[in-house]
């Protein structure tokens, strides 16, 4: 993996709905987390490839959920568990809360041709969701394997409210807009959901429409087709 060398504070400032400067404050942690970063680099290398398909933007996550102090965290989307660390990373020093994710696995090439897909999210041959994250920030973790479609409703049901949503995987708008319906009676007030479109990708309706709901304006962060709202 490549480090992030333009984090976006202002972005971060929006979501959190905080000042300027308390939002570079978060990002300049998330930019000191070195040991976390090497890990990942590490593990990465270890499978023979530089890369895997995840949020160009960990360090926001991280500045985001520092500021936000949230009990409860839920990603759809998993892969090597970059987003997954940095999350729980913030969750740790926090001292409170807790990351509920969900994966679907997909499994990769055999490993002798594994360096010719350097983009994929799948896994390595005998490795699983979210092997890159280290074993001193998995206590907070809630990781369950399985199809969205039914993982996220049940999880609707169990968890009382939700202060930060991740939904970094490929979508079809009519299952997301379900999807952010089942999800609207937990996210609390206050509560920020992201959503990935890919490197470029534009605004999904399934995230505008929720977005309008919660009485918000999507953020797009600078160069990237990522963007959330704080809910009102």
């Amino acid at each position: 993996m490549h480090p992030e060398t333009d984090p976006d504070p202002v972005w971060v400032a929006g979501l959190a709905g905080c000042p300027p400067a308390r939002a570079k404050w978060a990002v300049s942690r998330a930019q000191a987390e070195g040991a976390l970063y090497r890990h990942l680099a590490r593990e990465h290398r270890s499978e023979g490839r530089s890369s895997y398909v995840e949020i160009d933007a960990p360090l926001e996550l991280y500045a985001v959920a520092r500021l936000l102090r949230p009990r409860h965290v839920l990603e759809v989307g998993v892969s090597s568990g970059v987003s997954s660390a940095y999350l729980l990373r913030a969750l740790k020093v926090n001292r409170c809360g807790r990351l509920h994710s969900i994966d679907l696995p997909r499994r990769g090439p055999a490993r002798r041709r594994a360096r010719r897909s350097p983009g994929s999210w799948s896994l390595p041959p005998g490795r699983a969701s979210g092997w890159a994250v280290p074993r001193a920030v998995r206590s907070r973790w809630d990781l369950r394997l399985g199809d969205k479609r039914d993982l996220l409703p049940r999880l609707a049901r169990e968890l009382s409210g939700i202060e930060l949503f991740v939904y970094d995987v490929p979508h079809d708008d009519d299952d997301a807009a379900d999807e952010f319906r089942a999800l609207d009676r937990i996210l609390s007030p206050h509560g920020v959901a992201i959503v990935d479109h890919g490197p470029s990708g534009d605004l999904c309706p399934a995230l505008a429409a929720w977005a309008r709901r919660r009485g918000a304006r999507p953020l797009r962060r600078a160069g990237l087709g990522l963007y959330g709202f704080r809910a009102r």
